[in-house]
């Protein structure tokens, strides 16, 4: 007997639930037509990709799929995963009807957090760390612009993440045009230690996003105790609400007024902010917590578990 290959009907008849991630491409439409076929449960997650600002992306390209497969494949789906309020929101919004399951992503808390030295840093420059993909989505362009009106020199700003089709030339340009090349360092893709050595070495951490449906980078930076800066593109109101950073409107104007507050506010601070986003990252999301809401849904999808309370009609 021949072993079944990916989209063998046994595979997909044997599951009890299938989570499909992702949206667009071939291969998700896929794997949605074969659990309608084996009428097996599927959870779709558009990992962000029907959000206002992916959706004006290539929009016609988008319009087109939307109408021809992709509603389709979302509107069938026995529920779909949102990540974040606004995310279900936006759901919503588009005229999908299916349950929708609001579970946030988990990330593994670092256990070798380094201690900081805030009374030896408090006379250096405040070290600003963008960690993501170099794409126009991340607002890097802003980043550029805030920093350019910046007054003090008691800063520098170390770009980490993967070019995305030579956009890093771009933000490259953008430097060199406000004479900031001694103010930024691109130190390309990281991962693992130097990774966290890099969240090591950041007062703070920013990401002048535009759009995310979750935003775990920034998970990660205030699981590293990195007090964060990010935008209401993202779903991150609780960096205000707990004060461990700054949740603010996109745009240069109200970046640069809130890294003026960052940059001149005492490392002892920034510190005590640090520790405050760690403790509300181990809250709500560890895996342990993010876990156990997937077996929830998964149980109730089956009928062996009662319905959560996240799970929103």
């Amino acid at each position: 007997m021949s072993l079944p290959t990916l989209w063998d009907d046994r595979v997909f008849g044997g599951a009890d639930v299938i989570h499909n991630f992702g949206t667009w491409s071939p291969f998700n439409h896929r794997i949605s037509v074969k659990a309608r076929h084996a009428k097996t449960p599927q959870v779709f997650c558009p990992m962000g990709m029907l959000e206002p600002w992916s959706l004006a992306q290539k929009p016609l390209k988008k319009r087109l799929g939307w109408m021809m497969y992709q509603r389709h494949d979302v509107e069938c789906s026995s529920a779909v995963h949102a990540t974040a309020q606004s995310e279900a929101e936006n759901l919503r919004a588009l005229g999908i009807k299916a349950p929708i399951a609001l579970i946030p992503h988990g990330i593994d808390l670092p256990t070798d957090v380094p201690a900081r030295q805030p009374l030896q840093r408090d006379f250096n420059e405040k070290t600003i760390l963008f960690l993501s993909r170099i794409h126009p989505k991340k607002g890097l362009l802003e980043l550029v612009q805030a920093c350019a009106r910046l007054k003090t020199r008691n800063w520098k700003v170390i770009i980490a993440g993967p070019d995305t089709d030579g956009y890093q030339a771009v933000i490259e340009k953008a430097v060199s045009s406000v004479q900031l090349q001694d103010k930024f360092n691109f130190v390309g893709p990281v991962y693992g230690e130097q990774k966290s050595a890099l969240f090591a070495q950041a007062d703070i951490f920013v990401l002048p996003t535009h759009s995310e449906n979750f935003g775990l980078v920034i998970a990660e930076a205030l699981a590293h105790e990195v007090p964060v800066i990010t935008t209401t593109g993202a779903p991150w109101a609780e960096l205000n609400e707990t004060g461990c950073g700054w949740w603010i409107p996109t745009g240069a104007t109200a970046l640069e007024t809130t890294l003026v507050e960052a940059i001149s506010m005492p490392s002892a601070t920034l510190a005590e902010m640090g520790v405050r986003g760690r403790t509300l990252v181990e809250e709500r999301y560890t895996w342990p917590a993010i876990i156990q809401k997937h077996i929830a849904l998964y149980e109730w999808l089956i009928g062996s578990g009662q319905r959560p309370d996240f799970i929103f009609d």
